[in-house]
C-alpha cells in the first residue's frame, strides 16, 4: 500500500489527514457528520454537546466584509439543540456505524460550573464510543454569563480544575479548547496540560462586535424580538479569515512554550496555504468552520490535494517534517537584527502604476517613492525599508533588498 503523506499522530489517535470539522453549525447532527466523513475529512469534533439543548436566537450570524468579500462572521450561537441524549442514544452511535474507517470522531462538552459535573458528562460520552473528548472553555458569548465556557478558560486554575474533573471520568484522550481572549494564553495552556489533558485546540472565536446599522442607531447582527419590541444583539464571537493572525500567534506561542503538547490549530485556515501556515507554527491537526460554512464540505478535496501537491514539490516526506518548521524563526522584537538596512525596489514588469505607493510612503512613510517618467521608483537614500508599500501595493510589485546591493545597481547605473 502506497504511504500516505498527510498521515499523522495526535494524542494518541491516528488520523488519516489532519484536517477536522471544528465544533459548529457544520457538525450540528450526525446527517452532517456522515456526509463529511465519506469526503474525505480527517475527523469532526461535534457541536459542543450539554445535558440539555440550546435555543438560540435569531438572526444570529454576521458579516464584516471588505470589497463585497467575506474576511469574517460573528456569531451569537450557543451549544447544540439536543439534548445529551439524541447524541448518546441516536447520533454518536449512528455516525460511528456509517463513517469510513479511521474517520476520528471527537465529541465537544460543556458542563456546568461544578467540576463534578465535568465527571459525569465526560464519563457519560466516553460510553458512546467517541474516540476523544473536547473541553469547550472557550466559548466568549453566552456562556460566560453562566460561569462557563471563557469564564473557565481565562482563568488557569479553573481551567485546571474541570481538566482534572473531566479526566475522571475518562480514559479517552481530552482535547482543551482555548480562548483567544486573554492576555496570555500560555499560563492557561500550561494549567491544562499540567491537569492531564492530552492535546490543546487553539482557537475559540474572538469576542466582537460586528458592526452598528447606524441608520437604525443598532448594533449587529440582529436578534429580532416580537413584532412590538425592539430589535438588539449581544457581543459574540468572530471566526473566518480576519481571526487568523491571531490564530497562527497563539498556536506559536504554545508551541514555544509547550514544544511537546500537541495542538490542534484553527481560526480563519481559507485554503491549503493556510493549512500549511498552521502546521509550520506548530500545529499537528487543523479545524476548519468558516471555510465549510461558506463553501461547503466539498473543500476537504483541494485542501487534501493541494497541500500534498506542496510538500512534493518541497520534498516534505511527511507531515512530521512541516510541523513547527517555521518556529526557529520566530524570536523576540529585541532579538531582531536593526542592522543591516533593507529598501524597497519596484519590480517594473510587475507594477500597475496605481500610486497607492506613491501616496502611502508620501504621508505615512519616508517619502521616498517618485514618478519617473512614466515609472514609479525608489530613492534608496530615503527608504528606510518600513515596508509600507508593499503593504498596500496591490500587484505585489514591491521587494526589498539590502541598501548596499541598490547603491551598487545605482553606481553601475551611472557609470553605464
Amino acid at each position: 500500500m502506497a504511504r500516505n503523506p498527510l498521515a499523522i499522530e495526535f494524542a494518541g489517535i491516528p488520523f488519516q489527514n489532519p484536517f477536522l470539522l471544528s465544533s459548529g453549525p457544520p457538525t450540528m447532527d450526525a446527517t452532517r457528520i456522515i456526509r463529511a466523513a465519506k469526503l474525505g475529512w480527517g475527523g469532526a469534533v461535534t457541536k459542543t454537546i450539554n445535558k440539555d439543548g440550546t435555543v438560540d436566537p435569531r438572526v444570529r450570524l454576521g458579516a464584516l466584509r471588505r470589497d463585497g468579500q467575506l474576511i469574517g462572521m460573528n456569531n451569537i450561537e450557543l451549544l447544540s439543540r439536543a439534548p445529551l441524549k439524541t447524541w448518546t442514544d441516536d447520533w454518536i452511535p449512528a455516525i460511528k456505524a456509517r463513517a469510513p474507517e479511521g474517520f476520528v470522531l471527537v465529541a465537544s462538552l460543556m458542563a456546568d460550573p461544578a467540576p463534578e459535573s465535568w465527571t459525569r458528562l465526560a464519563e457519560t460520552l466516553s460510553a458512546t464510543g467517541v474516540d476523544a473528548l473536547e473541553l469547550n472553555v472557550s466559548c466568549p458569548h453566552g456562556a460566560p454569563e453562566k460561569r462557563v465556557g471563557a469564564f473557565i478558560g481565562q482563568d488557569p486554575e479553573l481551567t485546571a480544575a474541570v481538566t482534572r474533573a473531566a479526566k475522571q471520568g475518562t480514559d479517552l484522550p481530552i482535547f482543551v479548547k482555548l480562548t483567544p481572549n486573554v492576555t496570555d494564553v500560555v499560563p492557561v495552556a500550561k494549567a491544562a496540560m499540567q491537569a492531564g489533558a492530552n492535546a490543546l485546540s487553539a482557537i475559540n472565536t474572538v469576542e466582537s462586535l460586528i458592526g452598528v446599522d447606524i441608520e437604525t442607531a443598532t448594533p449587529l447582527p440582529l436578534a429580532y424580538g416580537m413584532e412590538s419590541g425592539p430589535s438588539q444583539t449581544a457581543f459574540g464571537g468572530l471566526c473566518g479569515p480576519a481571526i487568523r493572525p491571531i490564530g497562527l500567534r497563539i498556536v506559536a506561542r504554545i508551541a514555544q512554550a509547550l514544544p511537546q503538547a500537541p495542538i490542534s490549530g484553527g481560526g480563519g485556515i481559507e485554503n491549503w496555504y493556510n493549512a500549511a501556515e498552521y502546521l509550520m507554527v506548530g500545529a499537528r491537526t487543523l479545524q476548519l468552520t468558516a471555510a465549510v460554512m461558506c463553501n461547503g464540505f466539498s473543500i476537504i478535496r483541494n485542501l487534501t490535494r493541494q497541500l500534498s501537491e506542496f510538500m512534493q514539490r518541497k520534498g516534505y516526506q511527511s507531515l512530521d517534517a512541516l510541523v513547527g518548521a517555521a518556529l526557529p524563526k520566530l524570536t523576540t522584537w529585541s532579538a531582531l537584527p536593526k542592522l543591516p538596512p533593507v529598501v524597497a525596489r519596484i519590480i517594473q514588469d510587475r507594477c500597475k502604476r496605481g500610486k497607492e505607493c506613491l501616496v502611502a510612503c508620501a504621508d505615512a512613510g519616508y517619502q521616498a517613492i517618485r514618478m519617473q517618467g512614466d515609472r514609479l521608483v525608489v530613492d534608496p537614500e530615503k527608504c528606510d525599508g518600513c515596508g509600507l508599500c508593499a503593504v498596500v501595493c496591490k500587484s505585489d510589485a514591491i521587494e526589498f533588498i539590502h541598501s548596499k546591493e541598490q547603491r551598487s545597481r545605482k553606481a553601475r547605473t551611472t557609470i553605464k
